[in-house]
Order: structure tokens, then sequence, then C-alpha cells
């Protein structure tokens, strides 16, 4: 979607405006017989007027924001959204959208988001498409100089939608070694440097911890490492790591097969990695970055890792495995480790690690672990901002030593009946950061979403793309 700033005398098409709830009305002349019972400004309610001639724009759609006292900035992006899906359903290739609230640089930025995310449906294997008519326009209609604003709010949504196109194909099409393609891709696009060890070199690394997981599937495991400022050794090394379990059967302890097709998502983290790094290469943030993910699948199979196996991983801990449906706690130990040896200022790793997250949490936060409390703060306002929202999670000793393990250094579950799955699961990672300061952000509730809201369709979600985007440009300002 290609995005423009315009003159209000400039818009011919559909204009959108958003309204405060007891606001006045724009554009008396179009609005002046518009009743109460019609349009108020309640949060989310939208009116379609014809201008009929009484203005330059043929079209007035007004978008309700709801009373100020409860208004979110997030309202915003849902405005932009709302906007971009009248057009579709009109089917007019453009739209202009118009914020009477200050400061235009915030708001102007939110309602773009909003619009690109939006515009974006999962319709890629659908043969008929006639159902999706895509925007090919959005129209900011100000009087400030906003082009800075509209290139950021376009790099970090696309970013996102980036995510979600990749996230969206399915395991027999996303396979590990499509992974490394589209990282290999990236790294062409935006010059990164990129390292792609296969089985082999994981054998040479002696990364068991991934092997093991690879186990049972008939595809071969990849450990991708992508760099962005590689050679500018006078910026600050960050590191965000992603789990890629391309499909997750749960291996020998299987999974229910009620809802198994959402496990082509338990990739979400490996594909937010590189999203991640591609919003900080267009945005050239300051500093070095790697973004570093194992993708493989969790098969069951005659060669399957089983439970009682015992591993060796990279950093020489050894894992007694008790379920093999815990694995992603398995490769993110193993790329966490060799991330560690790099020694970043902060590792940020993102993974689909527990369901107990979406019973914790449910399906609006994702839980933050952290050995750091400056960290941590700056995620968690990250989060506010972005509307990716995180809620923090205790690393109590006494959760540690759930994970003791009876015949290995840990156990890579720390109790038979789940008593705190996410924070348990978090502890096991944490014996695999040296001493980095390290974040790790549990999105297994909100990495793909059961219904389309103000501007995210059914499915993945992206989410986790701006949160940390934005983390590292606060860090990067530091």
């Amino acid at each position: 979607m290609q995005l423009n700033l315009k003159k209000p005398r400039e818009v011919k098409g559909i204009l959108a405006v958003a309204v405060m709830q007891g606001q006045a009305l724009p554009f008396p002349e179009v609005t002046r017989s518009v009743r109460k019972d019609e349009f108020e400004g309640k949060a989310g309610q939208l009116l379609a007027i014809d201008t009929h001639g009484k203005a330059a724009f043929r079209k007035l759609v007004l978008y309700g924001l709801g009373e100020k006292k409860e208004f979110k900035a997030d309202c915003l992006r849902r405005f932009g959204g709302a906007a971009v899906r009248y057009a579709a359903q009109v089917k007019s290739p453009s739209v202009a959208v118009f914020v009477l609230l200050k400061p235009a640089r915030d708001t102007v930025r939110l309602a773009c988001e909003g619009a690109i995310l939006a515009n974006y449906r999962p319709v890629k294997f659908k043969t008929k498409k006639d159902d999706y008519f895509e925007v090919k326009e959005l129209d900011v209609v100000t009087n400030e100089q906003l082009g800075d604003v509209l290139k950021k709010a376009a790099i970090m949504a696309n970013a996102q939608n980036y995510v979600r196109d990749i996230n969206e194909n399915p395991a027999n099409i996303a396979t590990p070694q499509l992974l490394a393609d589209e990282a290999r891709k990236l790294a062409k696009e935006r010059k990164l440097d990129v390292a792609v060890f296969d089985k082999g070199d994981l054998k040479r690394l002696k990364m068991n911890a991934i092997l093991a997981v690879n186990q049972g599937s008939a595809l071969p495991p990849v450990f991708v490492v992508l760099e962005y400022n590689r050679g500018r050794k006078n910026l600050p090394l960050y590191a965000v790591v992603g789990k890629g379990i391309t499909f997750d059967s749960g291996g020998i302890s299987i999974k229910p097969s009620k809802g198994m097709q959402d496990m082509k998502y338990d990739k979400t983290g490996a594909v937010t990695a590189m999203g991640i790094i591609k919003a900080v290469s267009e945005l050239g943030l300051p500093i070095r970055l790697m973004a570093a993910f194992a993708a493989t699948e969790n098969m069951p199979s005659g060669s399957a890792q089983k439970p009682g196996d015992i591993i060796t991983a990279y950093n020489g801990k050894t894992i007694e495995v008790l379920n093999t449906d815990a694995e992603g706690r398995l490769i993110l130990a193993d790329t966490l480790a060799y991330v560690a040896e790099a020694k970043p200022r902060a590792i940020i790793d993102l993974a689909t690690l527990t369901g107990a997250m979406i019973v914790c949490l449910g399906r609006n936060r994702a839980g933050l672990f952290t050995n750091d409390d400056h960290l941590a703060k700056v995620i968690y306002d990250s989060g506010e901002k972005t509307f990716e929202r995180v809620w923090r999670m205790p690393l109590d000793s006494e959760y540690k030593e759930m994970n003791k393990a009876d015949f290995g250094d840990i156990k890579n579950i720390g109790s038979e009946t789940g008593d705190a799955g996410s924070i348990t699961a978090a502890c096991f990672l944490s014996e695999f950061i040296g001493d980095c300061r390290w974040a790790h952000i549990d999105i297994a509730g909100v990495d793909n979403i059961a219904s389309s809201h103000g501007y995210l369709e059914k499915g993945a979600s992206g989410i986790g793309v701006r949160l940390v985007t934005e983390a590292l440009a606060r860090l990067a300002k530091r």
C-alpha cells in the first residue's frame, strides 16, 4: 500500500474522519442532518455519508473513537483499519484518513499502521479471490510534513505483515528448508550477513538438543543466523532468538488431534525474529543485531526421541527429556547458548512456548520473563506503545528448583501436573544464557487470533515485531 500526504482540498474520493464521542462533527455542510441515533462517536461506530457535491470529496466516513476518558491510542489503529476495510468493501482503490487529534505525528502513525495491517488478508491459497479487494493507496490528510512518520509506520506494519504471510504457510510448504531460503532471500534484499547450518554442521557443533527434537522427522533441521551491521564493531550488539518448530505433533508424547492444525504456527518465533531484523535494518537503527533460530519438525516415528532420553546440549548441560512435547525449549537451549557466546548486551527470545501461558494471561498479553529490571521496563513500555502488550512473570529460585532432574542436570518439564508450566519453561531457558541480560517473551496466546478484530484478520498475528523493534530502538538511544 502506498502512503501519500495530502491537503484537505486535494481529497476527491472517500474521506474517513475519526471523531471522539461528544465532539462536534466535522464538515457541517455534510453532517448537519446527521441524527444522534445515527452517529454519536461511540467506539467503533461507523457511518458513511454521500456528500452530494457539498464537498470536494465524494463520500465522508465517520468513525467513533468513544469517550475521551476511555480512549486508548490503539483506537486510532482500529480507525485506520476500518477506513481501509470500508474502501475494500466498496471497491475503492484509495481512501483518505483525517485525524483531528494532536499530536499529528502520533495519530498519523497509528492510523497508518492500522490501515496497512488491515489491508493484509490470508488468501494466498484461495484459487478464487473475488471477495478480496486490495486497497492500493492511503492518503493522509494533514498540513504538516510527516513523510518520516509515514515511512516508519510502513516499515513497522509491513514487517509484521511479512511475518504473517510466511507464518500462514502450512507445514507441507513451510519446511525448515523454506525458512532457511526465506532467510537467505531477506539477507540478499537487506544486505545482511547470513549463515545456514545443516544437519552435519549441527552434529559438528554438538547441538544435540536440536538434533534430538529432529530425530522423528523425515526433514533435516537447519540453524540460521542473520546479522545486521556485523562489521560495525563500534555499535552495541543485541540478539533476538526465535523458536522454529515448523510443525509440532508433540512427538511420542503426541498432542490431541483437535486443534493440531494450528501447530503450523509453532514456527512463529523464528519468523518473527526475521521480521524484527527486517524492520531494524530498514529503520537503520544504530546497533548490531543477530537474529538466530533453529527450525525443525517435531514428529513421532521409530527414530523419534523418547521420554526418558538424556541429551547433552551445546553448552554441556545434560537434559532429561520427560515429555517430548516440551520440545521448543530444547531447540531454544542450543540456540540461546550459541548466541550467548557472542556476549550481546541483551538477548530477547520469542516463542510459542507453553499452553499454560494462555491459561494465565489469555490472548491479550504475552508473558515476559527477564533477569533485568531495566530491560523489563523497556519491553513493557514498548508493548504499551505498540499495543503488543506484555506482563512480567516471576523467575524465583523456587521455580528453578522444580527443573532439577533425577538422572541429568535438568529436566524439560517442571512437574507432571503442569504446575507453573510457563515459569518453569522460562527457568529452563535461563540455564542457557550465560551471563547475558535476557528476556523471554512467551507469545503462545497471541501468535494467532481466532476471529478478526479492528485491524487484524483471523490467522497469524505477527505480534512481537513492532514490540521488539520498538524496544531495540529505545535501547539504541541509551
